[in-house]
């Protein structure tokens, strides 16, 4: 026969069960409003405004061209921004590859900034600028002393300087290193025709669309050459070697070889 429990008997045990439930309703209540607290002291204090806005990775332009164009100031509140905004703005510049924006603890903005890399320096007349692995000619009000790049001359078609900057961003940095200038020489039976001086006083003749890949062998080819001797690299076809006296038909230097070239 079941025991019938007096409903007197219960009566404690439902009071404490009770009181638990009261107790961590109240513990919830009370940890929410504190958390409204903290944010509402956090939104009023300054830590929930930008205290610091950082760029790295520019060079084409200063960290106060990015930060002035991200639309974002010191001062304004940290979350009142989205990241992607900024980011797809600044990377409308023609010369912007990527751009990330971060929050950092505790109120700084970070701005990083990927530019395209820088291929070459392009004359025309007595002005000269970049031009970016994109293609892009990047203006400049002088010749940055510190870049040692190549000089492009005579590619008055913007697809043929894509075609070659596409090709220099091939070639190993060290061989780049190597390159003074690049002519634009085209002619009827070859459009895409280069010459190249060297800054070791060789001259390599080549097609835009195998550059990179003929340029490979340069170093070989050189080191087979007599000491002291420089001449004509000619990559067009195949590889073949001329010295300067037997293509010019006497001794020249390096300076008379440029004159000749850049003047046809």
């Amino acid at each position: 026969m079941e025991k019938i429990i007096d409903i007197e008997e219960r009566i404690p045990t439902l009071r404490e069960r009770r009181k638990k439930r009261t107790n961590q309703r109240f513990t919830i209540l009370l940890a929410i409003f504190g958390i409204i607290l903290l944010a509402l002291l956090y939104f009023q204090s300054s830590l929930s405004h930008i205290g610091e806005i950082k760029v790295t990775g520019g060079q084409l332009k200063k960290a106060e061209y990015y930060t002035k164009h991200s639309n974002i100031r010191v001062g304004d509140s940290l979350w009142g921004f989205k990241p992607k905004n900024i980011e797809e703005t600044l990377q409308k510049k023609d010369w912007v590859e990527s751009v990330s924006v971060e929050r950092n603890w505790l109120n700084t903005v970070t701005i990083k900034v990927k530019e395209y890399d820088k291929k070459a320096f392009i004359k025309n007349g007595g002005q000269y600028n970049l031009v970016l692995q994109n293609g892009v000619i990047y203006s400049l009000d002088e010749i940055p002393r510190d870049l040692n790049l190549p000089i492009l001359v005579g590619f008055k078609e913007d697809a043929l300087l894509l075609k070659m900057i596409k090709q220099l961003d091939k070639v190993d940095q060290e061989l780049m290193t190597l390159i003074s200038q690049v002519n634009a020489v085209p002619t009827k039976s070859n459009p895409y025709a280069v010459r190249l001086f060297m800054n070791d006083g060789f001259e390599v003749r080549a097609t835009i669309t195998t550059l990179a890949e003929k340029l490979r062998y340069y170093p070989s080819i050189i080191s087979q050459v007599k000491k002291g001797e420089k001449g004509v690299i000619d990559l067009e076809v195949g590889s073949f070697y001329r010295s300067y006296s037997s293509e010019y038909g006497k001794p020249t230097s390096k300076e008379e070889v440029d004159d000749q070239t850049t003047g046809q």
